[in-house]
């Protein structure tokens, strides 16, 4: 099946302001997420801070999600974007020389699907026509979904999708009975909004993980990787019990750091000198410290080679 190219749908967003070469640079943007989301209020200011000491005046930005993002980073590569690593890596590979990715191991995001049906545990083989809610269609979790259904024909030839403003509306979705299944990308972390309604609603998660997909790579790096997330807070009795909370097996990517490449610039430019500074610099981000994130950071970890073949042998 052929691959899905992701700059071909990707929508250019509004531009703002470039950077300006002067002692102290001109406020550039860091186009992040939603106002509410972790990459603006997590993520960003650690971006800002790893930043300022070098005099890049860059502020937040909120957006529309990772796809947003590069599709603004790719109008204006002055611009730091945050975002999912499997979809700015498709766009640097599709159009090379554009983009520079920096990863400064900053967290993962973990691809998540639940449902109120009974009896689905994976994504393969179902129906055309179930009701499928997803976020906007320049998020990132859009972004994944349409490369999963460029390896799964039976996902590409669902036809009964809408899209909603974000995870919390895609899962309200089902909560609500108007559609079957929602599917989202978002940190494994089980305070947020997100997961408690999931959890209050007795929904069902879904492991979102096949050979193909963990085969991926770009520029010999490998994408995703399979890994057992936390889904349920265990709570403070259930702590003291002893009992775990409940696991899942699914798919997750690191947060990426982007920027135009230097090469955009011309050659022995102050602007060709100044990104190749703000991409060193950018590496130096650290993970948020903030609230509950260090055990957040804990939520996910790696899964055997014995357990994962056991896992796609079922599927």
């Amino acid at each position: 099946m052929r691959r899905f190219s992701f700059s071909q749908w990707l929508v250019f967003g509004l531009l703002l302001s470039g950077v300006s070469s002067t002692p102290v640079l001109a406020q550039g943007a860091i186009h992040a997420g939603s106002p509410t989301g972790s990459y603006t209020n997590d993520f960003c200011p650690q971006v800002e801070r790893a930043i300022r000491k070098e005099f890049f005046e860059h502020k937040c930005a909120t957006s529309q999600g990772s796809a947003d993002n590069v599709a603004r980073v790719l109008e204006n590569p002055k611009d730091i974007g945050i975002g999912q690593f499997d979809v700015v890596a498709a766009v640097a590979d599709e159009q090379p020389g554009r983009i520079a990715l920096v990863n400064p191991g900053i967290g993962l995001e973990c691809l998540y699907a639940v449902t109120r049906e009974s009896g689905i545990d994976n994504l393969r083989g179902l129906s055309p026509r179930m009701p499928v809610a997803l976020p906007s269609e320049r998020s990132g979790s859009t972004a994944t979904f349409r490369y999963l259904q460029s390896m799964d024909e039976s996902l590409a030839n669902m036809r009964n999708i809408t899209y909603f403003d974000g995870a919390m509306e895609a899962v309200q979705a089902v909560i609500d009975g108007n559609a079957a299944l929602a599917f989202f990308v978002q940190f494994p972390n089980t305070q947020n909004p997100v997961f408690k309604a999931i959890n209050d609603a007795g929904l069902n998660f879904v492991p979102v993980v096949n050979r193909q997909i963990l085969r991926r790579e770009v520029a010999g790096q490998q994408i995703y990787q399979p890994q057992e997330v936390v889904v349920t807070p265990a709570g403070l009795l259930g702590r003291l019990a002893g009992r775990e909370p409940d696991k899942v097996i699914t798919t997750c990517m690191p947060v990426v750091l982007f920027t135009g490449d230097p090469s955009v610039f011309a050659e022995g430019s102050d602007e060709a000198q100044d990104q190749a500074d703000l991409i060193k610099h950018l590496a130096a981000t650290k993970a948020p410290d903030s609230g509950n994130w260090t055990d957040v950071l804990k939520n996910a970890v790696s899964v055997s080679r014995e357990r994962m073949q056991e896992m796609m042998d079922r599927f």
